[in-house]
């Protein structure tokens, strides 16, 4: 009993050790991505039912580069003092509208920078009557820009809004849209009002409306236009993937002195048999991911289990029921029988149905979140931002994710009816839609090995995005590929000029949960969890800990009876050559 008594002491004294543990880790001195200046910006917006859709999403990426004091509001809605301090007033009719008369009537006597796009600037009168309206489109195929007519790039036809330029000194045209020998005006300023000839600003029209936009609002004081952050990101990390194909791309990585990212899944599952492997269940995977967080690499949290339904983790989605092109608002196995308003007796019954469907998500989203953060940061693993499975969520998923992550990694989903409906930034940008969370865009794909020529596109990417002032380019690279596809890839990726690749740990980054909070400041990373809260959540935070201690405890035990057998060994043969010494 007095044994047992004093081993159990003694695994209590470990755990006080592990609870009250401090956690730092200490990097480089940070760079604040974020502008000094952030003025207010104000949109107005037409469009069906003065809902914000895809097309005004789009666009509060592109003004997220500029500012985070963005607001929407329909024609219909907005008031005098809406007007009263913005510095930019947006109008974007994405439709045809009749405006009302004192929404005409603020925009002509508004004395700030007014941009307008679309459909309906006829109405503003003066502000645009240096321009020759035209009921009809064109179709382009590749632009210009005004002020470096050597940078432009080639697409499939694109339509715009057809109009003509009188004869004004005062105009000048930034972009020109190009149909063989047939040149279209496309964006124009006349002193500080600006119109955009298009109703749609869907790639690649984005890349030039997004250098536009540094006419629009100034170039900030000592802003290197001629760097492009990039970044490299190892993608889907799961338990089951082979940590030396990880530990040979790491170490290339570190010999260049590339930062890099690691989208890490927490848990795989097995999509035939159900059965989960965590990483606890690859210790080697665990050592290889600390050497990656200790030598350039950085966190990233993908998604729990990568998967909804019995898919395989990494292929399937996990925020977003893409048999049913919805959000999750039911579990796995459950009917799904999509509802209207009409299936409903009164509108309360139906706002009732509606706000059931958005507790399921929220409830479904943090879970996944906060056990995604815990059981990282448990192992010693530290998530800097998050990356939706295939880039899938949600509108009312990422406002539960600003909850958990201050910085989010990939292309964004702008459509709640459709998943297939989304984008990405040219730049670092903070839209609006992203309720605080800074955008780390990808830009130009990954290797996809099916495609002989994915290498060749991505190049072809990234000299499109460094079309863009300070125009991001970030792909990612699966690790199962293999070490020399990856020396391949890496050597390609080097030859493009003037990248400076991102390191997480030097800009600024929130993680929380309840019993974790993980945040990099002036430099530093620190990390805080209240570990009784966290091994009171869940035994197996305990049990990782217990199993390392009883681990080591072995090899313990195993050192002190190999060297115990050496020394009988020794023993016996130093007794023996002298007993032979006395028989002599």
């Amino acid at each position: 009993m007095g044994q047992k008594k004093r081993k159990m002491s003694f695994y209590f004294c470990f755990i006080a050790l592990l609870i009250t543990m401090p956690l730092s880790i200490t990097s480089v001195q940070a760079k604040d991505s974020m502008q000094e200046n952030n003025p207010k910006i104000i949109v107005i917006y037409s469009s069906v039912n003065e809902e914000i859709d895809e097309h005004q999403r789009m666009l509060d990426m592109l003004l997220g580069h500029f500012s985070t004091n963005i607001t929407f509001k329909p024609a219909s809605q907005v008031k005098e003092m809406d007007f009263s301090q913005a510095d930019y007033v947006f109008y974007y009719g994405q439709q045809r509208e009749i405006l009302p008369e004192s929404f005409i009537k603020m925009i002509s006597t508004y004395k700030g920078t007014f941009v307008s796009i679309g459909y309906n600037a006829y109405q503003f009168g003066e502000r645009f009557d240096n321009i020759e309206w035209i009921s009809n489109t064109a179709e382009i195929e590749r632009i210009t820009q005004m002020n470096n007519p050597t940078k432009e790039q080639p697409f499939d036809p694109t339509s715009i809004l057809y109009i003509n330029i009188t004869e004004d000194e005062q105009t000048e045209i930034l972009l020109t849209g190009h149909m063989k020998k047939k040149e279209y005006p496309l964006f124009l300023r006349k002193q500080n009002t600006y119109y955009l000839a298009a109703t749609t600003i869907q790639h690649p029209l984005s890349i030039f409306v997004a250098n536009a936009l540094y006419e629009v609002f100034g170039e900030p004081p000592a802003m290197n236009v001629d760097t492009h952050p990039g970044y490299i990101r190892l993608e889907d990390v799961h338990p089951m993937v082979n940590p030396n194909h990880l530990m040979g791309i790491a170490k290339i990585l570190a010999e260049k002195n590339i930062p890099y990212m690691i989208a890490v899944i927490p848990v795989y599952t097995n999509p035939v048999t159900k059965e989960q492997h965590h990483l606890s269940d690859s210790p080697e995977l665990i050592k290889t991911l600390k050497f990656m967080q200790k030598n350039g690499g950085s966190i990233v949290l993908h998604g729990y289990t990568h998967q909804f339904r019995l898919s395989e983790t990494g292929e399937g989605f996990e925020f977003w029921d893409t048999e049913n092109n919805m959000p999750i608002y039911h579990d796995q196995d459950e009917e799904v029988i999509i509802k209207t308003e009409d299936d409903f007796n009164t509108v309360s019954d139906y706002e009732q149905y509606l706000h059931e469907q958005k507790t399921h998500e929220k409830n479904y989203i943090e879970e996944r979140l906060t056990k995604g953060i815990e059981e990282l940061a448990n192992y010693g693993l530290y998530p800097l931002a998050f990356e939706a499975p295939h880039y899938t969520m949600s509108q009312q998923g990422y406002q539960i994710t600003s909850k958990y992550f201050s910085t989010y990694v990939g292309q964004l989903q702008l459509s709640d009816q459709d998943w297939k409906v989304m984008a990405a930034a040219p730049y670092i940008t903070t839209p609006s839609f992203l309720h605080g969370m800074q955008l780390l865009p990808e830009t130009i794909g990954y290797v996809d090995p099916e495609d002989p020529l994915a290498l060749d596109k991505m190049i072809q990417n990234a000299k499109e995005h460094q079309i863009v002032k300070n125009g991001m380019v970030a792909g990612f690279f699966h690790p199962y590929l293999g070490v020399e596809v990856f020396q391949e890839f890496i050597e390609e990726m080097e030859k493009l000029p003037n990248i400076n690749w991102i390191d997480l740990k030097e800009m600024n980054h929130k993680v929380q949960t309840e019993h974790v909070d993980i945040q990099t400041k002036e430099g530093n990373i620190t990390v805080n969890m209240k570990r009784m809260g966290l091994f009171m959540s869940s035994w197996d935070y305990l049990s990782y800990h217990l199993k390392a201690i009883l681990l080591k405890m072995l090899w313990g035990f195993a050192v002190i009876g190999g060297l115990a057998v050496l020394a009988f060994v020794y023993l016996t043969l130093i007794n023996r050559k002298r007993y032979v010494k006395r028989g002599d």
